[in-house]
């Protein structure tokens, strides 16, 4: 058993005996570890294989995001064969993630602060979830397995050399981390925008590579680019666990840079690596629109 599996037993063996508050505290503790040097989409694609399992469900395939209506199937069948399909994760590093998500309202199980969301009946898209752990949680939208909305925890930014080290220089509240961004020769970013989501304030600030990059890193474990690309660090993670987040070719980002009310901030990145990134912000809206994080683990 890993030893972050035999901690949380333990503490969960200590929450029994002492007070339930402490699977809270336990949660907190986990989400504030240190990184790892990498983690990038990796969980994703060792979920691949659901992904095509729940395409295979609804009898349809494709390299893009996927239109029920274009192959015949209305929301409501494919909610029925999903609902007939059972909620399997098959990430075994997913943590607490569910698989496919029946149309409706769903909650994460590990992630702080506990997400509540829904999927739209409407939805022209089937979603699951390959990851929930407590400092990164994943919807997954079909299509593309790197593409997706991506949950982080206390997120700080980093040095632009690919072993990255956290930039102390640069605080962690949403607005430094935009400024910080938008004056980044590696970046073009688009305007920040005030936003609220799920209760919290922040900004909302589109990215992509700006081509000034030029560092070619050595092959990384769980890597999703090709081995000649310019990838550009942009943050890593205490409460995301193995974090380092990176950018680079044609992939572009909506950040939704959230500050926490007790400090610390929560980061939501819309991801598109492998398809279209106004398609993605179009099926990904009505999730984002729907979250709901619980103030009491504020």
């Amino acid at each position: 058993m890993p030893i972050e599996d035999r901690l949380r037993a333990g503490l969960r063996e200590i929450a029994n005996e002492v007070d339930p508050d402490v699977e809270r505290a336990m949660g907190l503790a986990l989400a504030t570890r240190r990184p790892s040097p990498i983690r990038r989409a990796g969980t994703l694609f060792a979920y691949a294989a659901a992904v095509v399992l729940a395409i295979a469900v609804v009898g349809i395939a494709g390299s893009a995001y996927l239109n029920r209506d274009s192959v015949g199937a209305s929301p409501s069948a494919v909610a029925s064969a999903l609902a007939s399909a059972p909620a399997v994760c098959a990430n075994p590093q997913g943590g607490n993630c569910v698989g496919a998500l029946e149309p409706g309202a769903h909650r994460s199980g590990e992630f702080i602060p506990p997400i509540d969301y829904s999927i739209p009946a409407e939805s022209t898209v089937a979603w699951d979830n390959p990851e929930d752990l407590p400092g990164t949680f994943t919807l997954h939208p079909a299509g593309p397995v790197t593409d997706a909305i991506f949950f982080f925890r206390d997120v700080a930014v980093v040095t632009p050399v690919c072993i990255p080290q956290f930039d102390d220089t640069v605080g962690n509240q949403a607005a430094d981390i935009a400024a910080w961004m938008e004056a980044n020769p590696n970046l073009t970013t688009g305007p920040a925008e005030t936003v609220r989501v799920g209760g919290l304030v922040g900004l909302q600030l589109d990215i992509a590579v700006s081509g000034a990059y030029t560092t070619v890193c050595p092959d990384l474990p769980g890597d999703t680019y090709p081995t000649e690309l310019p990838i550009v660090p942009l943050f890593g993670g205490a409460g995301s666990g193995e974090l380092t987040w990176w950018i680079g070719g044609d992939e572009r980002m909506r950040l939704y840079l959230l500050d926490m009310p007790g400090g610390g901030n929560l980061v939501i990145s819309v991801d598109a690596i492998g398809g279209d990134f106004a398609t993605l912000l179009e099926v990904s809206q009505p999730v984002i629109d729907s979250i709901r994080f619980d103030p009491d683990f504020y």
